[in-house]
């Protein structure tokens, strides 16, 4: 799979990030800085078989979004923390922020 590209007149730029995932919660995205805004949060599951649940709280949290592999995440205007769990080991997860 390709870098995730978008181009628009309000996103400046993108910063990415690519790691890997296992069956315990990780957070891989940490909430916004003090003064900052996501204009865009994306977050692509890479692996071909496994599964990712997404949670928007904490480690805790047992509610998620389930991303099937081999596709994409997108949301807008998300300042907060993402926390993610897969369904195998060494699952790699891109993500894509664009902050202004």
């Amino acid at each position: 799979m390709g870098a995730i590209q978008i181009s628009t007149p309000i996103l400046k730029s993108f910063t990415h990030t690519t790691t890997t995932v296992g069956t315990s919660a990780v957070q891989i995205v940490q909430p916004a800085v003090v003064g900052t805004r996501r204009v865009s949060v994306i977050i692509q599951n890479q692996s071909a078989v496994a599964t990712l649940k997404l949670i928007f709280a904490d480690a805790s949290g047992s509610d998620g979004i389930i991303i099937q592999p081999a596709t994409i995440f997108s949301m807008e205007n998300y300042n907060g923390s993402v926390w993610a769990i897969a369904s195998a080991a060494s699952t790699p997860v891109h993500i894509a922020l664009s902050i202004v």
